[in-house]
């Protein structure tokens, strides 16, 4: 136990150390279930809460790691790893290759899931060599969000519809770790997990980006479409598949979670500014699947007087015709979520 103390702590100061000489106006944040960590800043010792803002991504999640540059706060770790990379080109964390870059951003999370068990279409068409297939199933909200980023990016595809009563051996042979959907397969290379597939899509193909240039910003990006994944739909979920005393406990914190996606848009037509970008595309199964999660348990989420930044996000992007033209079969959501839920 002693020398995995002097192990941990070694760690941390040569962490810092780099931190500090990688740029001097960084922070770095440790911390032991909120017990004896500090916050290093130009010599400074604080302790985690003094160093937590209001305005902090980590008041959201009330836990480390969160990298403090220049006074701009980014939490959870994977989006500050994307940040570091954008922000320091030096020693390249990430290949240069957009789908060995998919494939290490793929592996980044399955490593993380399995320890914690209106817009113009661009002109630009795929070429002879650009062959993309999307598996997805008709009513899956992660694969529309890459039939949207396909279609936003002016992007030619063919779609493989699932049943995933009985998966198709392409699908199992495409995705054989997760073993579910979307895949994109780009020219014979295969790309899973909804968020993954949005990155590689912006590193491949440049027209009508979907994250910002500005570093922070993209990184900003990333953390609210982390954060959508992460808190907001496993909350609904939570409260669609139970009932009772465990469904009214779990109200609450879907609320919670829509007061800080409320904030987040506070004088923004989208996410990004004028036009729908990577954390709209994330968020966007909320402007047709909450209102059928409501239909279904007879619980109301969103009016326009609670949340009235949300409720003008989702008429702008249900306003956009790509949004508009893929939305599937409200009635068929229905009936598809009724025969899903038990019976109160």
């Amino acid at each position: 136990m002693r020398q995995q103390r002097r192990f941990l702590q070694s760690c941390r100061r040569e962490v810092v150390e780099v931190g500090m000489v990688a740029a001097a106006a960084v922070a770095i944040a440790w911390k032991e279930e909120m017990k004896g960590a500090v916050v290093v800043v130009e010599g400074k010792l604080l302790t985690p809460m003094e160093s937590l803002t209001t305005d902090s991504p980590s008041v959201i999640y009330k836990k480390i790691p969160f990298l403090v540059h220049n006074g701009k706060p980014i939490s959870e770790s994977l989006v500050i790893l994307e940040y570091i990379e954008d922000i320091w080109k030096q020693n390249p964390l990430l290949p240069e290759h957009p789908y060995e870059r998919a494939i290490a951003r793929f592996w980044a999370k399955f490593g993380d899931e399995e320890s914690s068990t209106t817009n113009t279409i661009g002109p630009k068409k795929t070429t002879m060599a650009d062959e993309l297939k999307v598996f997805r199933t008709w009513s899956s909200p992660f694969g529309l969000r890459i039939i949207w980023a396909l279609q936003l990016k002016g992007l030619d595809y063919e779609t493989i519809f699932e049943d995933l009563s009985q998966k198709s051996p392409l699908l199992l042979q495409y995705n054989p770790t997760y073993k579910k959907i979307p895949v994109l397969v780009h020219n014979g290379k295969p790309i899973s997990e909804s968020l993954v597939i949005l990155e590689y899509i912006e590193d491949t193909w440049k027209q009508n980006p979907l994250l910002p240039e500005d570093p922070y910003e993209r990184a900003m990006a990333r953390f609210w479409a982390k954060f959508v994944d992460d808190k907001l739909l496993k909350s609904v979920i939570n409260v669609l598949f139970t009932k009772g005393k465990e469904q009214e406990e779990g109200i609450p914190k879907v609320m919670e979670n829509l007061k800080y996606i409320e904030e987040e848009l506070k004088g923004k037509k989208f996410f990004g500014g004028a036009t729908i970008g990577f954390t709209d595309i994330a968020l966007g199964w909320t402007a047709n699947l909450l209102g059928v999660i409501e239909e279904v348990t007879g619980i109301k989420f969103i009016d326009a007087q609670k949340f009235p930044q949300i409720s003008e996000w989702m008429h702008n992007f249900c306003d956009v015709p790509v949004i508009k033209a893929n939305w599937p079969s409200r009635d068929k959501l229905v009936t598809k979520y009724q025969a899903h839920v038990a019976p109160k």
